[in-house]
């Protein structure tokens, strides 16, 4: 058998950045708004 040898590793460079990082704003609303919705529809009417 003979070693096997991989060229260096380079990660490619994007030409668009990184997407930011979700807002917490943005968790606290989807957590929310379902809650409120749910809430609602078994209220008594």
């Amino acid at each position: 058998m003979t070693p096997v040898s991989y060229p260096a590793y380079h990660p490619r460079a994007s030409s668009r950045p990184a997407p930011s990082p979700t807002s917490p704003v943005t968790y606290v609303l989807l957590i929310t708004v379902p809650a409120i919705v749910a809430v609602a529809a078994l209220r008594p009417r």
